[in-house]
């Protein structure tokens, strides 16, 4: 009986702990509305040339790779808040790539994806 008890507490311990972790509006630092409503960003400008020159490079987002393929414009859309949430957390581009984004970049993207992404 005590056995089941642990087990019980255990898992009750667990449970709290998954459920208590961050929301992605959490970890994503947000920029400020400020920012957004002056950040002109768009996919054929700003975005393209940022996911071009650190994604979309070899060894990473091309064909063949088992990854999203980002030289393909609908692929950057259709992954555009995945793509925010990773690129605003730090965790894309990764820092064994030699490749960073400037909190500039970062702004573009996350003001792009949060105007509804659009093919622009």
């Amino acid at each position: 009986m005590k056995n089941l008890f642990c087990i019980v507490i255990g898992l009750l311990l667990v449970t709290g702990l998954a459920c208590s972790r961050e929301n992605e509006e959490d970890i994503i630092p947000t920029p400020t509305p400020d920012k957004c409503a002056d950040n002109t960003a768009t996919l054929s400008g700003e975005v393209s040339t940022i996911i071009q020159n650190n994604c979309a490079v070899s060894g990473c987002h091309v064909a063949g790779t088992g990854r999203v393929n980002f030289t393909i414009k609908q692929n950057i859309i259709d992954n555009a808040t995945q793509i925010r949430t990773y690129t605003q957390s730090g965790f894309m581009p990764p820092s064994d790539s030699g490749r960073s984004l400037t909190t500039s970049q970062k702004d573009d993207i996350f003001c792009w994806v949060s105007a509804g992404a659009q093919d622009n």
